[in-house]
């Protein structure tokens, strides 16, 4: 969450942060569960919308996305604090972020799009517990 934006930072995903419950053995099948089921899913998803028409509209919205992952990690990231603040080396602890980004001042997707609805539907903070397909 981007607490100074009211933002959700993306929508979805697992934090394994200080993940220790059931001990070793448990939490390795657990990630690793994960991380097949991940691939069972993901597949068919880029298979079916490998070839859907992009463009600079959706290159400039990726980027601007990057940014806010960028956000994130800076302002609000533990592991990125953390070693920034410790005297680590800082170019071995910015190398996870991307390497192309961009920020827009006040910027709002276009009535209608799919940025839009991104914006709208899934990274305004709301209770998902209630949602029908969970």
């Amino acid at each position: 969450m981007l607490k100074h934006r009211g933002e959700q930072r993306g929508i979805g995903g697992i934090f394994f942060d200080d993940f220790t419950a059931g001990g070793f053995d448990s939490s390795f099948a657990l990630t690793r569960a994960v991380g097949e089921s991940y691939l069972r899913g993901y597949r068919p998803i880029v298979a079916r919308r490998k070839g859907a028409p992009h463009g600079e509209r959706e290159r400039q919205f990726q980027l601007y996305r990057r940014g806010r992952y960028v956000e994130f990690n800076l302002v609000w990231d533990r592991g990125t604090l953390f070693g920034l603040q410790s005297g680590g080396r800082t170019e071995s602890i910015l190398m996870s972020l991307p390497p192309l980004v961009r920020w827009e001042y006040g910027f709002t997707p276009e009535p209608g799009s799919p940025e839009a609805r991104l914006n709208e539907e899934f990274l305004t903070p709301r209770d998902w517990s209630n949602h029908p397909d969970f």
